[in-house]
């Protein structure tokens, strides 16, 4: 994993983005589908922050629960010490002084995308580093719901396999495009915030 962590480092510092395939393998995928499933609670998302935050299916239409730490022994060792990894070498590599996190679990069903975008909002630039991991066992070319990432000089699509981790700049526009099956992700935020 630590060779991972130095892969996904050294790409952010270079390119502002990282793509690893297989970075987490199809056992510890399952549990986190399971722990997805079992959260019953999930809610249509929208856009913005506090008074700017609106709900508009025309422009994001999938479904989300948040994830905390602690509520889930699985995810804590799992998913949040790995990401806790990934934070303090990002640190070291990038000075990016990343000091808090923020995840939700994400379905997109049939027929749902969401248009070009970014991760930051205007009011707060808390947000530095966007991470999905990608829970789709089986998925196929045409089932839709790839990432489409806006980089300076290139555009890079991210097809949703299970056991994929993308990482990169909030501040760099994507969308997700039209899902044709369900679509399953765990997706956040590494962040700085100013005041703990």
């Amino acid at each position: 994993m630590n060779l991972k962590i130095d892969e996904i480092t050294e790409a952010i510092y270079a390119n502002g983005y990282s793509v690893i395939n297989n970075f987490f393998d199809e056992a510890t995928v399952s549990v986190f589908l399971e722990i997805f499933r079992d959260k019953t609670t999930l809610i249509d998302a929208g856009t913005g922050k506090e008074n700017s935050f609106t709900k508009n299916a025309e422009t994001r239409s999938d479904k989300i629960s948040w994830i905390d730490k602690g509520t889930n022994p699985k995810i804590d060792s799992l998913f949040f010490k790995v990401m806790e990894d990934v934070q303090q070498a990002l640190n070291r590599r990038c000075y990016l002084g990343l000091n808090a996190s923020e995840f939700h679990f994400a379905k997109y069903e049939p027929g749902t995308f969401y248009k070009r975008h970014k991760d930051i909002f205007n009011s707060d630039s808390d947000r530095k580093i966007s991470v999905i991991l990608y829970l789709n066992n089986n998925w196929k070319q045409g089932d839709g719901g790839e990432l489409k990432l806006y980089m300076d000089t290139k555009t890079i699509t991210v097809a949703p396999v299970a056991g994929t981790l993308v990482l990169f700049e909030s501040h760099y526009e994507h969308e997700v495009l039209l899902s044709n099956i369900n679509r399953y992700s765990i997706t956040g935020w590494l962040k700085n915030m100013k005041t703990l």
